[in-house]
């Protein structure tokens, strides 16, 4: 805890022992640079304290503050976090509404229950601290939604004023940390009452990015090392992958799969190894229209961000879901972040455009209103090479041979949108080859631009040698070689020998 006198701040001395956190974020209550501390010996004049020295530049001034710590116990009270609350599992929320004598919190929705609990707790003396991501409504003001409930409105929301969306140039998506108060008696929500970053940067800093629409598209020239350092089965694909359709930081992808041939189980095998071996780029799994077990697996074998929106759930759930996870994505490339979306599938999400679009009386073949792949184009088509900084990379499935003329339809639309393809195969799924990749029909744009040329030689040289094989023939030699390597170095020597 701390308190004022005067003009000066008081802190325990065990606040400097243990609580170092908790003061960084109290001095930057004005919103002001993170703080570096100077401390002094004490003075004749302070005798009994240590002077603390705060500066924090900001831009063009510099501002001073000192500060002083009497040496007695003084009781520190933890500042907790919402996001703590809301990844906690169902039971233990329930036992928490028990200690503090929340009635019938069996009947509550997890959402509620959160809400409830953060209320009465801070009605006890507690501090929290929220973060979440903003969603701007037409009327001016905003919320923030939680990843945890794939950005599901709820009662645990935070209210966010227009006065701070203006002050601090905020967007939807943008991702916010600050404190929050108290609903008040006619309020419904908890409010933002202070700003402490903006999507992991100062909020001052935030006033000056370049908007996603401004910056400058170009062609992947990164590539993503798929391989991994493991025996696994999973790591097969990865390295078919790198060998058949490289992957670039800016890439747009489209998974060209029939039901039943690996799909899914080969977005999680890419998702496990962009985690594994870039751990500083930003993974989102958007999956729409699945069903509710795939999402728990998804969510539970991959290290990253989660969202969906099951087959139960209506169209515009869809819709929003996904407007809000590129709305994001796009706010970190902005802050030069390298975000990855991994999109299972856009064929059901172009759907969901479908059913949500206001009809225009124009009919395309299948059922498709003729605006309705507007924005599931601009949904894909954000995915690019930024040459200020960032890059957005869009892996997404589209279905095929389902016996839906509206499928094919998608397909062809988003055919020649994309400058990476990969195609799966069903014949050879059916034999229980996987990874089932047709390699004559995949390839990558510009992949000269990824690799390197004596890597590319090879590569072509390899396409070559399987072309006038069948299709499961030449995917048999390849997985075949695959196994018997331990790496694409290792199995490019192997081709050399033969």
């Amino acid at each position: 805890m701390l308190y004022n006198r005067s003009s000066e701040t008081y802190f325990s001395d065990d606040f400097f022992n243990s609580m170092l956190p908790v003061m960084q974020q109290n001095l930057c209550h004005t919103n002001l640079a993170l703080p570096k501390f100077d401390t002094r010996p004490p003075t004749a004049y302070n005798s009994g304290f240590s002077k603390i020295i705060v500066r924090s530049v900001h831009y063009s001034f510099q501002t001073t503050s000192v500060f002083r710590i009497p040496f007695f116990p003084i009781q520190l009270s933890k500042i907790m976090h919402v996001s703590e609350l809301q990844t906690l599992h169902i039971s233990k929320l329930l036992e928490m509404a028990e200690e503090h004598g929340i009635e019938n919190a069996n009947r509550f929705r997890k959402q509620d229950l959160v809400f409830a609990i953060v209320r009465q707790m801070m009605k006890q003396g507690e501090s929290f601290t929220c973060s979440g991501t903003l969603e701007i409504l037409p009327d001016g003001f905003g919320f923030l939604r939680s990843a945890d409930t794939s950005y599901l409105a709820g009662p645990d929301d935070i209210y966010v004023s227009p006065t701070q969306i203006r002050r601090f140039n905020l967007h939807t998506g943008d991702t916010i940390e600050g404190s929050v108060r108290v609903p008040k008696d006619n309020e419904r929500y908890f409010a933002l009452v202070r700003l402490d970053s903006i999507n992991g940067d100062h909020p001052e800093v935030c006033k000056h990015k370049i908007l996603f629409e401004n910056l400058t598209p170009l062609f992947p020239t990164k590539q993503f090392k798929l391989e991994r350092d493991i025996k696994a089965e999973e790591n097969l694909t990865g390295r078919a992958i790198d060998l058949v359709s490289p992957i670039g930081r800016g890439q747009r992808a489209l998974l060209v799969a029939p039901p039943k041939t690996g799909k899914t189980v080969m977005l999680q095998n890419i998702a496990h190894a962009i985690t594994a071996n870039y751990p500083d780029v930003e993974l989102i799994v958007l999956l729409i229209d699945e069903r509710p077990e795939e999402v728990t697996e998804m969510s539970r074998s991959v290290r990253g961000e989660v969202v969906s929106s099951t087959f139960d759930e209506p169209a515009q759930r869809h819709v929003q879901v996904a407007e809000m996870v590129i709305e994001k994505a796009k706010r970190m490339v902005e802050h030069k972040k390298d975000v990855v979306i991994l999109l299972d599938s856009i064929t059901r999400l172009a759907r969901a455009y479908n059913t949500v679009v206001p009809t225009s009386g124009k009919i395309l073949t299948g059922g498709v209103d003729a605006n309705a792949l507007h924005r599931p184009k601009r949904f894909f088509g954000a995915a690019r090479n930024v040459e200020e900084g960032g890059s957005l990379t869009i892996i997404a499935t589209a279905l095929v041979e389902t016996g839906s003329r509206m499928d094919d339809v998608i397909y062809e639309e988003f055919k020649g949108t994309g400058n990476m393809e990969l195609h799966l195969d069903r014949r050879m799924a059916e034999k229980r080859l996987f990874p089932a990749i047709n390699i004559n029909k995949s390839g990558t744009r510009r992949e000269e631009l990824l690799v390197p040329n004596d890597q590319l030689q090879r590569m072509w040289l390899l396409r070559k040698f399987l072309h006038p094989m069948d299709e499961i023939e030449a995917t048999e030699f390849l997985v075949g070689k695959l196994k018997d390597s331990k790496n694409n170095d290792e199995f490019f020597e192997l081709m050399r020998g033969k």
